[in-house]
């Protein structure tokens, strides 16, 4: 996925949840050499460091779940 879409949802998700820096800085982290491989191996979920979940669908981060969310817990439907 070299052409890995952030929506601006996951930037400003980010941006909440994990640190308020600037989108360039925020698109760098969300599409580390970790988060490509993830998506390119078709992984849902890819857990950051700092805790947060980076939610990966049809090869785009599309948003970042807070700490406390997990996974599991989340609406089936969208699978």
């Amino acid at each position: 996925a070299s052409d890995l879409l952030i929506t601006m949802h996951a930037i400003e998700r980010y941006q909440q949840r994990v640190e308020n820096l600037p989108a360039d800085p925020v698109r760098a982290a969300l599409s580390s050499p970790t988060i490509r491989m993830a998506a390119d191996f078709g992984a849902k979920y890819v857990k950051l460091g700092t805790g947060q979940r980076v939610v990966i669908h049809d090869g785009a981060i599309v948003t970042v779940l807070p700490i406390d969310t997990w996974p599991q817990t989340l609406d089936r439907r969208r699978d």
